[in-house]
């Protein structure tokens, strides 16, 4: 229990940071962005970064958001406390990029790119606590599958001129593949699928409403709730 407890501590103590980070966030370049409909969105008006930063009781949102997702992941690994850096990181981070995408249909490579670094390196420290190499192995084959999977759906969806997923969710694909990994491959899969599986709904839905546009709106918060929830869904289950 108090792995839990401050593990939503640490993840909302980080949230929490994401305005600072915001304040800072240089805006995107169009190469950055990796695809012809993420070049476009680049170039549409979109708000600052230094502009969202400053959005009244943002750092108690996101702080909120943070701890809550924690919780989600982190209760089923309170007998695991070497794997909870990990999550503790996962959620206050995707607190953040949650709230980016959702304003700016953009995921920062200045943002992931740490953050997969940040991943990598808590799984390498998880796998030396525990005395045992196979947790950053599983790890490092969640990261290929995950990633490997996203690609060929972002590849298909050029294809057919657009599609839902970004390259930034690709990326993003790839740190959640590295964190599920050592959770086993039953819970890999759940947290893969659940993310996806809550952004087509989730996205379908917004289309039919008219809220979103189909072809380009925010795919990272789904993937980032559906990883958290995957997590519980894979204890659940037994994965």
């Amino acid at each position: 229990m108090l792995t839990v407890v401050l593990s939503v501590l640490a993840a909302a103590f980080v949230g929490a940071a994401g305005p600072r980070v915001l304040a800072v966030l240089p805006e995107p370049e169009p190469v950055e962005a990796g695809t012809e409909a993420d070049v476009a969105a680049v170039h549409e008006v979109k708000p600052l970064y230094a502009d969202l930063a400053r959005t009244p009781r943002l750092a108690l949102w996101l702080a909120l958001g943070a701890g809550a997702l924690a919780a989600v992941a982190t209760w089923p690994l309170r007998d695991t406390p070497s794997l909870a850096p990990v999550w503790v990181l996962f959620c206050g981070v995707g607190a953040w990029l949650t709230y980016i995408d959702w304003t700016t249909r953009l995921l920062p490579f200045r943002i992931t790119a740490p953050l997969h670094a940040g991943t990598l390196l808590l799984v390498a420290l998880a796998a030396l606590l525990q005395r045992d190499w196979s947790v950053l192995v599983h790890g490092l084959v969640g990261n290929a599958a995950v990633f490997g999977v996203f690609w060929l759906l972002w590849l298909v969806g050029r294809w057919f001129r657009g599609g839902a997923l970004g390259y930034g969710d690709v990326r993003l694909a790839a740190v959640i593949g590295l964190a599920l990994g050592p959770l086993g491959t039953s819970t890999t899969i759940i947290g893969g699928y659940t993310g996806f599986l809550l952004g087509a709904v989730g996205g379908s839905v917004l289309s039919l409403l008219r809220v979103v546009n189909p072809k380009s709106f925010a795919f990272g918060p789904y993937l980032v709730v559906g990883t958290a929830v995957g997590v519980a869904l894979g204890a659940a289950l037994g994965g």
